[in-house]
């Protein structure tokens, strides 16, 4: 059995919490710095996640802001 990576983990844990109503659109999402914490991961992990997200239509990124959570798409 092959084991997940790590940003894959983060990006499932992230899209089930969006998907199923615990972020809601505009809400805030973790930081790289809350990530790294919370996961015991690197920064570019942390950051492939939220890329990941963001190319997939879950979040919209603004520097020095935060995450956002977008118009969802229900599949």
């Amino acid at each position: 059995m092959q084991r997940q990576p790590l940003y894959l983990k983060i990006y499932n844990d992230l899209e089930s919490y969006i998907l199923n109503g615990s972020l809601a659109v505009g809400d805030k999402v973790y930081t790289e710095a809350e990530i790294m914490g919370k996961y015991g991961v690197s920064r570019i992990t942390a950051t492939r996640a939220l890329n990941e997200l963001e190319s997939n239509g879950y979040i919209e990124r603004k520097r020095r802001i935060g995450s956002f959570v977008t118009n969802t798409k229900r599949t």
